[in-house]
């Protein structure tokens, strides 16, 4: 039997590959399939990974963590830190709504087994990036404002009136983030780029 660690990457690229051919949809992925596709025995796949469950949470952390790399603030000209930061975090909102599955595995993982650095924690250290502001309270900040828009996400389908506002809809999506990030960072960043320049 092979366990090099390239059979357990071609599992993973197979795997990966099929999940997104599946709109993300795991339960449309047998391990038959990916071991047919992979050209290996199924029993490589159970050695490697123990089931399918942890090899499709492996295949979506890899996932998110490649759209984690690809987001990038718009070229807004004259846009402060705080707007910047606004459309990067709607990037990721619209992205979560869109790949419902692959979403919740990620997030219900990483609250399963919390690590540094996980999917969450990846994304917090991007907001940060793109805020430009490395503070632990800006980090501070980020981190609650990764978590509430993770739950927010895992509870989009409660009915609108119990929050006020429909989160698969885009334009509540968007008023609820910026509404959220103004009152987290109010006092750690400004948005009027002068006025980062003026604050102590």
């Amino acid at each position: 039997m092979e366990h090099s660690p390239d059979i357990k990457e071609k599992i993973i690229q197979t795997s990966t590959a099929l999940l997104l051919e599946s709109g993300g949809k795991p339960e449309h992925i047998t391990i038959r399939a990916i071991a047919a596709r992979a050209g290996i025995g199924v029993g490589l796949v159970h050695y490697h990974f123990g089931s399918k469950e942890k090899l499709i949470e492996t295949c979506v952390q890899r996932i998110i963590q490649d759209v984690i790399l690809r987001f990038r603030p718009p070229d807004i000209p004259g846009a402060g830190r705080l707007s910047r930061l606004q459309a990067v975090a709607k990037q990721v909102a619209d992205f979560l709504v869109e790949n419902p599955q692959i979403s919740r595995i990620s997030i219900l993982g990483d609250m399963g087994d919390p690590a540094v650095p996980d999917n969450t924690m990846k994304t917090v250290e991007g907001f940060q990036g793109v805020l430009g502001v490395r503070t632990e309270e800006a980090k501070r900040a980020l981190y609650v404002f990764t978590l509430a828009l993770q739950g927010l996400f895992l509870r989009k389908d409660v009915p609108p009136d119990a929050a006020g506002l429909d989160l698969n809809v885009k334009s509540d999506r968007d008023k609820l983030i910026e509404w959220l990030l103004e009152k987290l960072l109010k006092g750690i960043v400004y948005e009027d780029p002068a006025a980062e320049r003026d604050a102590p």
